[in-house]
């Protein structure tokens, strides 16, 4: 007999039904606040970082400065006017090899009535390509290769040289032709 007393001893007794549901029940409570916590950080999260319009009007009010926008935009370009200067073939600050830069630059002006003064005007046009020369030959092909290079050589040109335009003022400076030798 003290074999069957043994065997009883090592035998795990049943778990009880309330045990079960105990269980159970905390595991479902658990998964309902988990997803609930989850949803409401994904909800904070959203609103955060992705506005929705409360109404209608927001959207049609946003639509409306758009097309503002473009149309300030149109208007700004039945007035201008566009000063094409000659191309640049520059030699690129690149250490490791020669490498040029060829690029093709126009000059977008407030005011058409003034092109023709402009393009009599030798001395502001030298003084303008004398400018963007500097500018360019500091520039490694690394610099200008990506967009975001061309972008700030963009800006940095128009910054330098819109000191020198008072009637017209510059608008812009636009890059016609841009290619580099690597």
């Amino acid at each position: 007999m003290p074999e069957e007393t043994e065997e009883q001893e090592q035998q795990p007794a049943p778990p009880s039904r309330r045990g079960f549901i105990l269980n159970a029940l905390l595991i479902v409570v658990l998964a309902v606040v988990s997803s609930a916590g989850g949803g409401v950080v994904s909800f904070m999260l959203m609103k955060r970082f992705m506005p929705l319009p409360a109404t209608g009007e927001v959207k049609t009010e946003e639509a409306k400065t758009e097309d503002e926008k473009g149309e300030e935009i149109a208007e700004l370009l039945e007035k201008s006017a566009v000063l094409p200067l000659e191309p640049f073939v520059v030699n690129l600050a690149d250490s490791d090899a020669a490498r040029y830069l060829r690029i093709q630059i126009s000059l977008m002006v407030d005011d058409k009535s003034k092109i023709k003064e402009m393009t009599e005007n030798q001395a502001l046009q030298n003084k303008v390509r004398d400018v963007i020369l500097q500018s360019l030959t500091i520039k490694t092909s690394r610099d200008l290769i990506n967009e975001e290079g061309k972008n700030k050589l963009r800006h940095e040109i128009q910054e330098k040289i819109a000191v020198y335009f008072r009637e017209p003022k510059l608008v812009d400076v636009m890059f016609t032709e841009f290619v580099i030798q690597l």
